[in-house]
């Protein structure tokens, strides 16, 4: 009886290892592009407006970009600037495609604040994985 029972945890430790030791290597490939993002304007959001921020390839024209990561929250009280962070697999960057971050801040599904202009990251020049957004307001 001692056996099967010495067998049964052994066994289990052994796929305990073994699923930490995968996660491992997952979280290995894993890398973040991360940043701030802000407006000029002199006006607090209210607790349920959603930021939401993406990172997409956006190397095609006329075709929607292929999102990568995505990040959404509420503002729950807080105001900007907000902290982001997008998470994404090294495997999905092709060395010679076009990356960009975007945000936008929604209040009851209607767009109050968007960024305007391209904010490349990871295969620009300085391969940038930081990237502070600057959101412009929609009349």
């Amino acid at each position: 009886m001692k056996r099967v029972f010495a067998l049964i945890s052994a066994l289990a430790v052994a796929l305990v290892v073994s699923a930490c030791t995968s996660l491992i290597e997952q979280d290995a490939d894993l890398e973040v592009v991360k940043g701030t993002l802000t407006y000029k304007e002199r006006m607090a959001l209210p607790d349920h407006a959603r930021i939401t921020v993406t990172l997409s390839d956006v190397s095609k024209m006329d075709v929607a970009a292929e999102v990568l990561s995505s990040q959404a929250f509420l503002a729950d009280g807080k105001q900007v600037p907000f902290e982001y962070q997008l998470n994404f697999s090294r495997q999905e960057i092709i060395p010679n495609h076009t990356y960009a971050v975007s945000a936008r801040i929604e209040v009851d599904g209607k767009l109050l604040f968007i960024t305007d202009t391209a904010n490349q990251v990871l295969t620009d020049q300085a391969e940038s994985t930081y990237k502070d957004l600057v959101l412009v307001k929609v009349n």
